[in-house]
């Protein structure tokens, strides 16, 4: 496919953290293989991986990575026709695969979601959103099932009693938010506590009330059959990510501070609730998976079954992480 090709000018605009390292002494003396990775700088999700790349985890296991900052739906397109190598959109890629998408999740790292309901000051509880406006990223993104998740939970169809207004990615949310132009939406760290700052109301902070799929890797079917050393690298990275994460929380939370642009205060807010979602394993249990794939056929009003082996092969997580435990 020449999707590359045709969208080079877009990919040229989204390009976010992209520094390329060289390779250290002790790796072998071949080049590090380079490898694009889509993901959204609204949030913190994707932080286990700039860590890594940050402090060349990465290049000792002989790759280079190239994040783009890509909407997620562009992002799983680009990662079928293998203009991307890897996406972090779990949601995104979960709902792809139950779709009929040839792309699968290799590593859940946030096993409970990142993201809170934020609502104009007015709103001072879930159930006072019958009658609002809901802004959403679209309508198969992973934070709008959890948002609909969250409404139904608390009594409130979100499909009769909340308008759902398409707003795009975290930063228009939060703009949309400010205005007035939807009355909540849900906002991942540390969007939300900026929110906070503005007067605005956090109704609840999904990770104590759900467990979910937000944080983790997908990959294509293709990329599976034909990369599977590389794949388990790119686990290994995410999760020595997390491991150097822990250890250094002062150096973490400067780069929170430095990528994000955020005063002190905020980055130890954010850099906390992060921590508090990352699951040990990388892997989701399967009935977390199950209502993911549930809600997504809700979406489409399909009937048909969906087993969880289409949309998750949690072989290399497990690999990576029996290797990395035994050391």
């Amino acid at each position: 496919m020449h999707f590359l090709k045709s969208m080079s000018f877009l990919f040229g605009a989204l390009v976010g953290l992209s520094v390329y390292f060289t390779q250290p002494s002790f790796v072998h003396s071949a080049a590090p293989e380079r490898v694009r990775v889509g993901y959204s700088i609204g949030g913190l999700i994707p932080f286990p991986a700039i860590v890594a790349k940050e402090n060349k985890l990465f290049e000792q296991l002989g790759l280079e990575l190239e994040l783009i900052n890509i909407p997620p739906t562009l992002a799983v397109t680009a990662l079928v026709s293998g203009d991307l190598q890897y996406v972090i959109f779990a949601g995104t890629t979960l709902n792809a695969a139950v779709r009929g998408f040839p792309v699968k999740l290799v590593m859940v790292y946030n096993d409970r979601p990142l993201f809170s309901l934020m609502s104009r000051p007015e709103i001072r509880s879930v159930k006072e959103m019958k009658g609002k406006v809901l802004g959403i990223a679209s309508l198969t993104s992973g934070e709008s099932f959890l948002s609909r998740r969250l409404l139904k939970e608390a009594g409130v169809d979100p499909e009769r009693e909340v308008t759902l207004r398409t707003i795009g990615n975290t930063p228009d949310r939060l703009t949309a938010l400010k205005s007035g132009v939807v009355d909540a939406t849900t906002l991942t760290v540390p969007a939300d506590i900026q929110a906070e700052k503005f007067g605005l109301r956090r109704l609840v902070f999904m990770g104590n009330a759900l467990e979910s799929i937000t944080g983790g890797l997908g990959v294509s079917d293709r990329w599976i059959q034909q990369r599977p050393d590389q794949i388990k690298k790119m686990i290994t990275g995410i999760f020595k990510g997390m491991a150097h994460a822990r250890a250094y929380r002062q150096e973490s939370i400067g780069l929170v501070m430095s990528k994000w642009k955020l005063e002190r205060d905020i980055a130890e807010k954010a850099f906390d609730l992060v921590v508090r979602t990352w699951s040990e394993n990388g892997l989701a249990s399967d009935q977390a998976l199950q209502i993911g794939i549930e809600e997504s056929l809700k979406v489409s009003s399909s009937k048909q079954t969906v087993p969880v082996s289409r949309v998750a092969d949690f072989s290399f997580a497990r690999e990576a992480y029996r290797e990395l435990k035994g050391k």
